[in-house]
């Protein structure tokens, strides 16, 4: 197995991110970076102390690390990160192309969800087609990806 990667993704996959914050604070004159890298760390010790369980723990530092994304799953397992905000139909264009075009349902953790449902990290998401489906044109004013909204647009244009 070969792998390229630059000095910093090679810092973060051996040490960790907070190895990774605190190289950053290093080389700056500045005390408040390594106060705020400090503050950060007391913060993950905290959300440590308080989470019930490694998986609760894992959700709270990807919130606090990516707050503008979401991470769901399909049935699968398989993890799709998504623009926070992101509904059905964004996940959907997400698998494929095919089955946004023809997506008529969803199951978010085995519910019955309307497709303009948002999502939220950790849920599963399941997609119902149907071959006689086609794009809403109603769906440009929820969803929130640029693949969805591209791809809604031409199929609409053809």
């Amino acid at each position: 197995e070969i792998q390229i990667r630059t000095e910093e993704m090679h810092r973060l996959a051996e040490s960790g991110i907070a190895a990774h914050w605190l190289y950053k604070a290093v080389g700056e004159e500045d005390n408040l970076s390594r106060a705020a890298v400090s503050d950060w760390l007391k913060h993950l010790l905290d959300l440590q102390q308080g989470a019930g369980d490694s998986v609760e723990f894992l959700d709270h530092v990807k919130v606090d690390l990516f707050p503008d994304e979401v991470y769901v799953f399909t049935p699968r397992g398989k993890i799709l990160v998504l623009a926070k905000g992101a509904t059905v139909i964004d996940f959907a264009y997400a698998v494929h192309t095919d089955v946004g075009n023809s997506c008529v349902a969803a199951r978010i953790d085995r519910r019955l969800v309307p497709l303009r449902t948002m999502l939220y990290s950790g849920q599963t998401v399941e997609i119902i087609c149907s071959e006689t489906a086609s794009p809403n044109p109603a769906w440009l004013n929820f969803v929130v990806t640029g693949k969805a909204r591209v791809n809604i647009r031409s199929y609409l244009k053809n």
